[in-house]
């Protein structure tokens, strides 16, 4: 059975709005087809149909599931919308999984609350919450939007809109992305870990004040794995360590390849479970600047094979440079290899911890 809904966005360029979506959807590893005119974008499960109508963009999503459909509901609108910031698009959605009820919660958020704390290495602490419905964070996607509440008491919770996005207009909550770092179905139980940096940021400031029964909101999941094909280098600092951790542990007995982890010191290597033939190399900064040992790691790293991927997360000037290196000379092929920046240096809150 094919669920389809149908929308139509009002855009100023709306050629030029299609191309940024789909140019986007191909960098994140989606397959695009078509002109731009009758574009074509494939998620798994789900073909999501642009067309250009002369100053309209007619949208139609067709997916195998509920969960696919809302899914892409909220990325085709989401997207559009940040493509064309100060324009109202108008899109409203019809037909399956229309939303009638105002007060709707967003299909893929969850109520948890804080059931316990502890301390992974001294500056990083593993929060484990629990709620119900956790089943769908158990997938290839490891990124999830936490919603940090103010105050006490069980906060306002976001809607969702007839275009599928998320509405926060009356919440006081803090959004931030973080990795699931261990799920636990029969529990209904979830881990994430936080690098500790004091409480001036909101992330941080959870983890340390953190006690059961505080409530947190989960929604995702969402973002790129990392995906091994043939040898593999994995390349980030502490705030990349629980998805590194994550895909350590999921990799095949026979993988092979090289981890580079970035930390403050000694004191921050962590015990990661990973097959026989993937090696393990930790850099301790030791008061070094942010990223310079780990870029220079990365820069000296000797491939093993001809079949090689990269992955790397960390600080954003950091990644971009590696980003750079892999692409010069065409060392790597694109689609074989992503950097990508968790937080900027000087920023505050690291985006992902």
């Amino acid at each position: 059975m094919i669920l389809i809904a149908e929308a139509r966005a009002r855009a100023r360029a709306p050629e030029t709005l299609i191309t940024q979506f789909r140019d986007h959807m191909a960098e994140h590893g989606l397959q695009v087809s078509g002109p731009a005119s009758d574009s074509r974008i494939h998620y798994p499960g789900v073909t999501a149909l642009l067309r250009l109508r002369g100053g309209e963009i007619d949208l139609r999503i067709e997916a195998s599931s509920p969960d696919m459909l809302a899914d892409a509901k909220n990325s085709v609108s989401g997207h559009l919308d940040a493509f064309a910031p100060g324009e109202a698009l108008g899109i409203v959605w019809t037909g399956d999984g229309a939303i009638t009820n105002p007060d709707a919660r967003p299909h893929n958020f969850r109520a948890a609350r804080v059931v316990g704390t502890r301390d992974v290495t001294p500056r990083m602490r593993r929060v484990t919450v629990r709620g119900e419905g956790l089943e769908r964070f158990d997938a290839e996607h490891q990124h999830i939007k936490i919603l940090i509440p103010e105050g006490s008491g069980e906060p306002v919770w976001p809607r969702v809109s007839p275009s599928g996005v998320a509405l926060f207009d009356d919440c006081s909550l803090t959004r931030r992305t973080y990795t699931v770092r261990r799920l636990d179905l029969a529990a209904g139980e979830l881990d994430i870990d936080f690098v500790l940096h004091g409480d001036a940021s909101p992330g941080s400031r959870f983890a340390l004040q953190a006690q059961p029964g505080d409530w947190l909101g989960l929604m995702g999941p969402g973002g790129g794995g990392i995906k091994a094909q043939g040898w593999t280098l994995v390349a980030g600092d502490e705030t990349a360590l629980p998805a590194i951790g994550r895909f350590l542990e999921s990799m095949a007995p026979d993988a092979c390849g090289l981890a580079l982890i970035e930390v403050a010191d000694a004191a921050e290597e962590q015990d990661l479970a990973h097959p026989p033939g993937f090696a393990i190399r930790w850099l301790h900064r030791d008061g070094a600047a942010y990223g310079a040992k780990l870029l220079a790691a990365v820069r000296a790293a000797e491939w093993e094979s001809d079949a090689v991927s990269a992955w790397a997360a960390c600080e954003h000037a950091t990644a971009q440079a590696i980003r750079e290196h892999w692409t010069q000379e065409d060392r790597l092929p694109r689609g074989r290899f992503r950097a990508v920046g968790y937080w900027r240096h000087g920023a505050g809150e690291a985006e992902e911890h």
